[in-house]
């Protein structure tokens, strides 16, 4: 990963972190645990995003393009998915905090990018 996403990826940190800090205060720390799985499976997909975004690709036609990205789609949403189901299920977090420790997180990269966007240009 290059530096910026380096950066995009340490700002959602922070702003899991931050906001698992929260909920443990304002509520319990089961909370905070729920909030921050929620976190973790957001941060995985940008991760995982970023790592196909930068992924070399050679010369390849658009139908491979297509194909390629479609499937880097369908990556994401299983393993998204999977941390999901295993936090609710297995681990017995609270459904809706890890929804919106998942939400949190994924507002925090579409913040990182505008932000670090607007930087640079």
């Amino acid at each position: 990963m290059n530096n910026k996403a380096f950066r995009v990826v340490g700002i959602q940190i922070i702003v899991a972190i931050t906001s698992a800090i929260t909920a443990y205060f304002l509520v319990n720390s089961h909370a905070a645990e729920s909030v921050l799985w929620g976190a973790i499976a957001s941060l995985t997909n940008s991760s995982m995003l970023e790592w196909k975004i930068r992924e070399k690709v050679g010369e390849r036609s658009a139908g491979d393009h297509l194909k390629s990205m479609y499937l880097a789609s369908l990556e994401r949403y299983v393993m998204v998915g999977m941390m999901l189901v295993t936090g609710l299920k297995f681990l017995g977090l609270a459904p809706l905090l890890v929804v919106a420790g998942f939400v949190v997180g994924q507002v925090g990269m579409i913040a990182a990018r505008l932000l670090l966007n607007g930087i640079e240009n």
